[in-house]
């Protein structure tokens, strides 16, 4: 909590309010910063900056957009870009056969087995300091949870994903995992370099043969007292295969190697922007492969989905009625990263129908119209990391951490999702705090757009030409905007301007609600009638070849 005279000697007011002079504004809803012209230029430099409401100091989130951000080019391709629509603004029949059994979206989904299980607990024993070390001992015990994928959940939230973005697009506004998130579900730093396959060093070699994940454990695991650095580095290459990047192969992928040898060297990369890109890049590529299922086509959703998952079981875990089974309570008490309780929450109704399942989910996404509290699960960050459980503004020792911490959370820039070596590798995907500033506890103003024309709009590895990579990454990772550190009480407010721009452009995009489920429940017909048509047409295959013999 601050008063007026705390924030004075660092940033100008964008506003001073009482409860009075908002009484013919909505709960939860402020007047956009300042319009004086002599602060503009100011607040569009800023990624938070302090406004009161009753002497109570709360922060926008910024940077406030320019007249040339918020421009018509701008706005063809802001908030969104017509090839990365979400499926439910698209007027098209829908087909759920890939989601009915024997299919399975998620087969890359992390198992787990005794095996599996022996070889983590041998490594621990002799490698756990290396671990600790470079940030990814708590993500390594995650992968003993046995995360079960709800197929349907993911399904329904990708319905809503817009892919230039990587927003989901709700009634209540943008919403999406962010660097904070992933901080407090993995223990996961946001700070350091971008990760680069050619800088893992030549001296460990190692290779494989085997790749299915059985056999590789068979094959790389020893008998030794002592675990060699090759065995470590066979290890970590098999754990971000099968629980971290949860290959589409199913099997060890060799492109892994280099970062395995960076971690067991303790290299500082940026592991957690790598995962969210990564993240955002399968969202991409998943949701290609949805606005295509129509003719009632499979595909196979690859990637970081359980971060996904965890995500959406923090901030929706009321409206999707998910609970903690009571044997994982005192595992939970004890926890030092919330993965490892959101991993053991589970729905309330158990053994429904995938058609009732998936409608249930997708009702409670359409359903989201006002932000609630609830929806920034993170803000008071309990428990994790130190670095994580520093208040901000930090104590003076602790002061430049945390700082360039909360930069990395609020600075809109690009993410690298680039694992291997080959041209095809290359991608970046947009990342924007910016959009949905209250999920840090910060109020949201009309957004600013880092893209300020078709050309600059990054997805992943589509198109993305290695000096493309490199050109954009160096260009939207120069320090644009500045992060001036204030006491403020958190704030889950938005401005009556962004109220009504987002209002308008949701309800001008999303399909009419009575034709959208009408249209889903029609989906789930499709998929029996393809069901009963391939049927028959086995059987009429079967009856040509019987008159044939």
């Amino acid at each position: 909590m601050a008063s007026d005279s705390g924030v004075r000697k660092f940033l100008p007011y964008a506003g001073k309010w009482t409860a009075a002079t908002l009484s013919s504004y909505d709960e939860d809803v402020v007047p956009e910063p300042s319009l004086r012209l002599d602060l503009q230029k100011f607040w569009e430099s800023q990624l938070i900056f302090p406004y009161s409401v009753d002497n109570l100091v709360h922060a926008f989130g910024g940077p406030k957009p320019s007249d040339k951000s918020r421009n018509s080019k701008v706005l063809s391709i802001f908030p969104v870009y017509k090839p990365c629509a979400p499926r439910v603004f698209i007027s098209e029949p829908y087909n759920f056969s890939y989601i009915k059994a024997p299919n399975r979206v998620f087969r890359s989904a992390p198992s787990l087995n005794d095996q599996y299980l022996g070889w983590l607990d041998r490594v621990q024993r002799d490698k756990a300091d290396i671990w600790q070390a470079c940030g990814i001992y708590d993500l390594i015990q995650l992968s003993r949870t046995g995360l079960k994928y709800q197929q349907e959940m993911l399904i329904a939230a990708l319905h809503f994903f817009e892919s230039s973005t990587n927003t989901f697009h709700f009634e209540c506004g943008m919403m999406t995992p962010t660097l904070l998130d992933v901080a407090a579900i993995t223990g996961l730093s946001p700070l350091g370099d971008t990760y680069d396959p050619c800088k893992a060093s030549g001296t460990i070699k190692f290779d494989f043969r085997n790749k299915s994940y059985s056999k590789y454990i068979v094959e790389n695991r020893k008998t030794s007292d002592e675990v060699s650095d090759e065995e470590h580095v066979a290890f970590l290459t098999l754990w971000l295969s099968q629980y971290v990047f949860c290959t589409q192969s199913l099997q060890v992928a060799k492109k892994f190697i280099p970062m395995a040898i960076q971690l067991h060297e303790c290299q500082q990369f940026n592991f957690a922007r790598l995962v969210l890109g990564c993240l955002y890049e399968s969202m991409r590529d998943a949701c290609e492969h949805l606005k295509r299922t129509g003719d009632g086509s499979t595909f196979l959703g690859a990637g970081p989905f359980w971060l996904l998952q965890l995500w959406l079981t923090a901030t929706f875990h009321a409206e999707l009625d998910l609970f903690l089974p009571e044997p994982y309570y005192e595992e939970s008490r004890t926890r030092q990263i919330e993965g490892t309780r959101l991993a053991r929450m589970v729905p309330r109704e158990r053994g429904l129908g995938y058609d009732v399942a998936f409608q249930q989910y997708f009702n409670a996404f359409l359903s989201l119209k006002k932000f609630k509290p609830s929806f920034a699960p993170f803000v008071d960050r309990p428990l994790g990391p130190p670095w994580f459980t520093h208040r901000f503004p930090s104590p003076p020792e602790f002061e430049m951490i945390t700082n360039n911490i909360w930069n990395a959370y609020l600075m809109p820039t690009v993410l690298s999702c680039r694992i291997g070596l080959t041209s095809g590798d290359f991608g970046l995907v947009g990342y924007f705090p910016n959009l949905v500033s209250r999920q840090f506890g910060l109020t949201q103003i009309l957004p600013k757009s880092i893209y300020l024309e078709e050309r600059e709009v990054c997805l992943g590895k589509h198109g993305m030409t290695e000096p493309q990579f490199h050109s954009f990454l160096n260009h939207f990772n120069q320090p644009s905007y500045e992060l001036t550190p204030f006491d403020f009480a958190p704030s889950h407010a938005c401005t009556r301007e962004f109220f009504t721009w987002w209002s308008r452009h949701y309800e001008g995009r999303l399909v009419d609600k009575t034709a959208l489920l009408t249209a889903i429940t029609n989906g789930f017909d499709s998929s029996i009638l393809n069901k009963i048509k391939s049927k028959l047409n086995a059987r009429g295959i079967l009856l040509v070849l019987l008159l044939l013999a």
